[in-house]
């Protein structure tokens, strides 16, 4: 049995295991129904992780128009507990900003929880920096505001 993860678009079939994970994994998590949403405005802006065709991770990324260009947002990722820190999350991000290149985006945005230390020391091995805070962005919790210069393919 390989652990190796298989990336691949988001299909309408995935919602339930999607949402089995954003359930699990945050303790307010997205209601399904952001993941349709987003997924009919920008069906390329979820990407899925497989491993031995199980649903163990997802990633949502938007592009976006600030000041004039396109940048990558990166909205939400998540990672089934028993595959973590085996290289899904990675191999989802690496996906994503391949995604954003390909779109035309120089650069890529995300916000994490202030208090999600594990989350923002894998952002910042991704290359992503702190450039900001948003204050009580979470529920009263302030997020980081990281970045990444990804350059354009």
């Amino acid at each position: 049995m390989t652990l190796e993860p298989t990336i691949r678009a988001f299909r309408l079939s995935d919602i339930k295991d999607v949402c089995r994970i954003e359930n699990d994994s945050f303790e307010d998590p997205w209601p399904c129904h952001a993941f349709m949403y987003i997924y009919l405005k920008n069906p390329k802006g979820i990407r899925v992780a497989t491993v031995n065709e199980r649903l163990v991770g997802y990633v949502v990324v938007d592009i976006e128009e600030r000041h004039g260009k396109k940048v990558g947002h990166i909205l939400n990722l998540a990672v089934e507990q028993g595959f973590r820190h085996i290289g899904i999350g990675k191999a989802l991000m690496e996906a994503v900003i391949s995604y954003v290149k390909e779109a035309g985006a120089g650069e890529v945005w995300l916000e994490v929880r202030e208090s999600n230390v594990a989350a923002r020391k894998f952002y910042s091995r991704m290359g992503f920096v702190e450039k900001g805070r948003i204050r009580r962005y979470y529920r009263g919790e302030d997020a980081i505001v990281m970045y990444r210069d990804v350059g354009t393919s």
